[in-house]
């Protein structure tokens, strides 16, 4: 974890243990004046480079660099004006969600594997290539010219700061896909058992206490203190106790809590990482593109740094679009299960919380979207590789064209 550790303390968001980082506005604030620098000094450092302002014209060769440092500016701006709100509501939700289900050793354990996985499979693709065309530019390209070096080492740091993000946005929708798996687990349960008196659900067992359980609201969600023979649930403002003879429609109603609690944490993170995630997929797109166009009409001092930085984006959107398509499709995934157990189930107590509990997810938005803009799911990647093909004939035309 000391890999995760270094890398979101440096330039994520929040730490990993959810704690909001204070200093990094210092850093939003040090990397938009890198982002500045290199806009306007884009055109004279790269002209600088053998033969790049004389077969590409000066926007064409100053296109990358200003493309990825306007999306790092836009996205440090709304994460130093946003983020901290957000961030509030989202740890509350969380919270909430843990009194009803607490993490099992297990499940942070596999939480932790999948962060560390993402984050060092991202630096395995970034840093061996940015080291790499370092290397290069310092020896052979610039006659170590240490403005141009400079130049890169700050083009390098706003793309490792986009990336530190998604990967703060691709574990937190890992957390929330692991909490709607385990409910669609039990609600799989309930429905192939038809009996919740076997100990699966405790609380249907419960003595019953004399004193109320007691609750406090946080924002729009729910932090309740279990006492003993009670568990705290949210009806429509109304906190009461679960063991009122009806331990299956119970059990329903509790399901259908801790799903609301993790929709409401999928509205928190689209607030939360909506525009940087557009943000990104868009930067990756128009970097792979133009990755290409320069490599067609340009010999690069190495093809596998091509082949590299070529990988990277597509590694990083395919991580951003998969992770949330997935999230949302086990979402999703709730109302079959809840069909099914209404069709096996005859007690009227428990169809009135399913019906409910169906009615709900259908008036939800359970979807990662860039603010409504467009939603992140395997038809972005559709529509990216038939536009960035289109663009690529295009750029070719044009470039083609100039020359004679």
């Amino acid at each position: 974890m000391r890999q995760i550790q270094n890398l979101w303390n440096v330039c994520g968001i929040f730490t990993v243990d959810l704690s909001y980082k204070k200093f990094q506005c210092i850093w939003s604030v040090l990397l938009m004046a890198t982002c500045v620098y290199n806009f306007s000094v884009a055109t004279q450092i790269l002209c600088k480079m053998d033969q790049w302002c004389t077969i590409f014209s000066t926007p064409m060769v100053a296109m990358y660099d200003w493309v990825l440092a306007c999306t790092t500016l836009l996205s440090r701006i709304t994460i130093m004006v946003q983020s901290k709100r957000n961030f509030v509501k989202y740890k509350a939700t969380v919270k909430a969600f843990e009194v009803y289900s607490p993490t099992s050793p297990a499940q942070l354990k596999n939480y932790e594997l999948f962060s560390l996985s993402v984050v060092l499979l991202c630096l395995t693709v970034i840093l061996p290539a940015n080291v790499t065309r370092l290397y290069y530019l310092y020896y052979y390209e610039t006659r170590k010219d240490r403005a141009l070096v400079i130049y890169y080492i700050f083009l390098y740091m706003q793309n490792l700061s986009m990336c530190c993000v998604e990967t703060q946005f691709v574990s937190q929708c890992f957390a929330v896909y692991t909490k709607f798996r385990e409910i669609n687990g039990d609600l799989k349960e309930l429905k192939d058992e038809n009996n919740v008196g076997r100990g699966k659900y405790p609380f249907t067992m419960a003595v019953v206490s004399e004193t109320p359980p007691r609750a406090k609201v946080v924002g729009k969600g729910v932090a309740c203190t279990s006492l003993q023979g009670h568990v705290c649930g949210y009806d429509m403002g109304f906190y009461k106790s679960w063991f009122n003879g009806h331990p299956m429609a119970n059990a329903v109603e509790l399901l259908r809590i801790r799903h609301w609690l993790i929709r409401h944490a999928v509205e928190t993170l689209n607030g939360f990482f909506g525009i940087h995630m557009g943000l990104s997929v868009f930067v990756l797109c128009v970097m792979a593109l133009l990755d290409i166009y320069y490599e067609i009409f340009h010999d690069s001092p190495s093809k596998l740094l091509v082949f590299g930085w070529l990988l990277q984006y597509s590694l990083r959107i395919f991580m951003i679009i998969l992770v949330a398509h997935c999230t949302t499709k086990q979402a999703m995934k709730t109302k079959s299960l809840i069909a099914l157990t209404d069709n096996q189930t005859l007690d009227n107590n428990t169809k009135e919380e399913l019906r409910l509990f169906l009615n709900q997810i259908d008036s939800s938005s359970i979807e990662f979207t860039v603010y409504d803009f467009f939603t992140l799911n395997t038809q972005v990647i559709k529509s990216a590789i038939a536009a960035g093909t289109t663009y690529l004939v295009i750029l070719m035309e044009l470039h083609t064209y100039n020359k004679q």
